[in-house]
């Protein structure tokens, strides 16, 4: 297989990944509305210590960095919040 082949494929992969990106995003969007209803805040600490410890256990049986896989997810729960402020008219997002 040739290198720009293989550039390729990731080039593909990187697509999913800003898709899977904003579907998450998205769902971010249906969490402010549920949390809005129900009168929760947006920072949900003990969630994200699930989520960042969910995704490190699972990196570390993927075989891959699980720190930087936490950054990764750290970076997508802060784009999640942020959101998720937005939704409730408080973030910085257009």
């Amino acid at each position: 297989m040739s290198l720009d082949a293989v550039r390729n494929e990731i080039r593909e992969i990187d697509e999913k990944i800003i898709n899977l990106v904003a579907e998450r995003q998205r769902l971010a969007a249906r969490i402010a509305r549920i949390k809005q209803e129900n009168d929760l805040p947006i920072h949900d600490e003990p969630q994200r210590k699930a989520v960042l410890d969910r995704v490190f256990t699972y990196a570390v049986e993927s075989r891959i960095d699980p720190v930087a896989v936490r950054g990764i997810f750290e970076i997508l729960i802060d784009m999640n919040e942020e959101r998720q402020r937005e939704c409730s008219g408080d973030g910085n997002l257009p």
